[in-house]
């Protein structure tokens, strides 16, 4: 998964989620007197946000099971001059022999685990990594938002004349939502580079989720949206935050 797009990725703008949604995770630190020290992100893609961790004075790491994102990841942490450690595991089974004061998922990657035993297998492995009194951070994409926002045909083209078409199609018997999406980069020379791939993502309900991270042992759950303003009714929202401890 994701070798096509990793060398697009940067560049479709997808690494600018996590970066806004730090800077709201950093107003609610300072809301909830919460100071870490040390940081995992996992799925953790181009390594954006554990750059962006360091810069801010926490010692960071990032894990993928993307070679090639990792292979940007450790690229650009080079280019900012800081010095990461980036893991080549599994979300689902890593084991690092260490703990963290803060693991985060960004960017809906959890949906892209397509059963519930492998959300929870995922959320077990998070659970060993956290220090006592530290924080599990994730966000997904509802079933709202599958059912509604993950099912039709986009045509975008952005002020560089790049052009990104997306076809999604929502399967209501299976809860999942796939979409494959075509780019075509306007490179300096006036051609085009392009790559096409297709993603699969799965969301369940809030309730699912809350009983999953109860069942292995989180025991205060919050959902939020991005601003990290709690939400009432998590299921008819498109995007939930998840704030674990």
């Amino acid at each position: 998964m994701y070798e096509k797009i990793a060398k697009f990725y940067d560049r479709l703008g997808w690494s600018q989620f996590p970066l806004k949604l730090w800077d709201q995770m950093e107003n609610y630190f300072k809301q909830e007197n919460f100071h870490p020290s040390n940081h995992l992100d996992i799925a953790c893609g181009t390594g954006v946000l554990s750059i962006k961790a360091v810069t801010e004075g926490l010692l960071s790491e990032g894990l993928d099971f993307s070679i090639d994102m990792l292979e940007f990841a450790r690229e650009n942490a080079k280019s900012k001059n800081v010095d990461i450690n980036f893991y080549h595991e599994d979300m689902r089974n890593f084991n690092l022999n260490k703990k963290y004061d803060l693991i985060t998922c960004t960017y809906d990657a959890i949906n892209h685990l397509l059963t519930i035993d492998e959300w929870k297998q995922t959320f077990t492995q998070v659970k060993n990594h956290l220090n006592n009194n530290g924080m599990f951070i994730f966000d997904c994409n509802t079933q709202k938002a599958l059912k509604e926002r993950w099912n039709s045909i986009q045509i975008n083209k952005d002020s560089k004349g790049n052009y990104m078409i997306q076809k999604a199609i929502h399967y209501e018997d299976k809860g999942i939502s796939t979409a494959s999406f075509t780019v075509f980069f306007k490179e300096e020379n006036g051609l085009f580079d392009s790559f096409e791939d297709t993603f699969t993502e799965i969301a369940f309900s809030s309730t699912e989720v809350i009983n999953l991270l109860r069942e292995v042992g989180f025991e205060e759950i919050s959902i939020t949206d991005t601003n990290f303003n709690r939400i009432d009714h998590p299921d008819e929202e498109y995007r939930n935050v998840y704030i674990c401890k």
